[in-house]
């Protein structure tokens, strides 16, 4: 069987020319090894080789001579000021035999140009002999000798030029197939399915299991197929029947899905139904997911503690964070009243934050040091403003009043710090009650709002 392919070349033609006559690729060699065709240059090098051997090239040309061929070629488009656009046509002709000689494939490869173009065109015929299978390579001005036409129709499809192939390999004893599929998957994707990734004809062999699966007859078949979005054309007179998927455009032969999706086939898999209690298909209703994503208020809702405690309570009141301007517009009415003691709230979280108080007995442990603190500088400025009395020089007077004014200054601290505690204390239970009211009213209207949703489905 010979493999077949045909394609343009629109530059440098004398490359092409020279890739075709490669010494390199058409030498005879004593044997033929997997090391040896592995060891040959790439077949895209389309560079030319200079360096002639006395090795025998299997290099023929049809109506020209093959070492002056693009010349011959040039001429020709010359002569009939054809020289713009396709320069030539590229060809090759593939054979699966292994045990094939060189000579043969050359003989098969010039009675077949000769049989397709050699009438009206230039052909050059060479025989590679690089690869595991023996194959020719055509290389055809695109432009004729005989009327100065280009090669056009016909005598560039391909397609019907392999019935010429295997009626010549038949002629040889060369296996050729007489009935080929030619109707299986492109490599792309076979590819796709070979790594699991899902393409046109995958799916459409799930919507038509899927479709048979509840189907008797093909008018169930059909409707099954339309409700999954898909359009399926049927009917007694159709050679082919097609199907087109959901998000595509292109039709699909169902027979290129394979042998369980030929038209009989489909015809029996629905009959062997008839004898089943089939469930009639229902279309899938869908229900979206929703998904809520963390947001800020959460992860400060699991912090925790009284700091955490005041931090979500900013955050509800619209104080945090910082970045974004608060919107009270929306707030619940509860928290609306303590936007005016957000100020103070403030101080009270800042407060917690900085000495690192989660819990009410650390909050009271730091409550009686402040006390403590106070009580030892009140005795301290006592004992200063007593030493006032005594006889004492400007400078050592000026020095203690100073002590009691610092003195004074953090006395007045401590005891807005102990404030402080004591509006923690107080509010922090009302901030409990707060949240707890806000949050069993929203979970209420989410309720309402899920009620009519699936009232509106």
């Amino acid at each position: 069987m010979a493999v077949s392919k045909l394609w343009s070349v629109t530059t440098r033609l004398g490359q092409v020319i020279d890739y075709a006559t490669n010494p390199k690729k058409t030498a005879v060699r004593i044997i033929y090894t997997k090391a040896q065709y592995q060891a040959l240059r790439d077949v895209i090098d389309y560079a030319k080789d200079e360096e002639k051997t006395e090795q025998e090239f299997y290099v023929e040309g049809i109506n020209c001579n093959p070492e002056t061929a693009r010349d011959q070629f040039v001429s020709v488009k010359q002569g009939y000021g054809k020289e713009d656009g396709i320069q030539a046509y590229h060809g090759y002709l593939s054979f699966k035999e292994q045990d094939i000689s060189p000579e043969l494939a050359q003989k098969i490869g010039m009675e077949f140009a000769n049989e397709v173009w050699g009438k009206r065109y230039q052909i050059v015929v060479t025989t590679h002999l690089n690869t595991k299978h023996l194959h020719c390579h055509f290389v055809i001005n695109s432009v004729s000798f005989v009327d100065g036409k280009r090669l056009w129709g016909e005598e560039k499809a391909w397609f019907k030029f392999r019935l010429v192939a295997d009626r010549i390999c038949e002629k040889y004893g060369l296996y050729y197939n007489p009935k080929p599929n030619r109707s299986k998957q492109s490599s792309y994707y076979y590819k796709k399915e070979k790594a699991g990734m899902p393409t046109r004809y995958t799916m459409a062999r799930e919507a038509i299991d899927k479709a048979i699966s509840h189907s008797t007859n093909l008018a169930a078949m059909k409707y099954a197929l339309k409700e999954m979005g898909c359009e399926l054309q049927v009917s007694e007179s159709r050679k082919y029947w097609t199907i087109i998927i959901k998000g595509y455009d292109k039709p699909i032969r169902l027979k290129n899905l394979g042998e369980e999706y030929t038209n009989e086939a489909i015809k029996r898999r629905l009959i062997e139904n008839q004898r089943m209690k089939i469930e009639p298909f229902q279309r899938e209703t869908f229900r979206p997911r929703q998904y809520r994503l963390p947001t800020r208020g959460n992860k400060l809702r699991k912090k925790g503690g009284l700091y955490g405690l005041y931090l979500y309570y900013c955050y509800r009141l619209g104080y945090l964070p910082k970045y974004k301007k608060q919107n009270t517009a929306r707030l619940h009415y509860l928290l609306k009243e303590d936007l005016l003691k957000l100020d103070r709230i403030s101080m009270e979280a800042r407060l917690l934050g900085r000495e690192n108080i989660s819990t009410d007995k650390e909050l009271f442990s730091y409550k009686a040091s402040i006390e403590n603190q106070i009580e030892t500088l009140t005795d301290e400025r006592t004992h200063l403003r007593k030493t006032l009395r005594r006889n004492l020089s400007d400078d050592e007077l000026s020095k203690v009043k100073g002590q009691i004014s610092t003195i004074t200054d953090r006395i007045r601290t401590l005891r807005k710090e102990v404030t402080l505690c004591d509006g923690i204390a107080e509010r922090s239970k009302v901030i409990e009650h707060n949240l707890e009211q806000v949050h069993a009213d929203e979970d209420k209207f989410k309720g309402k709002e899920r009620n009519r949703y699936e009232q509106r489905r």
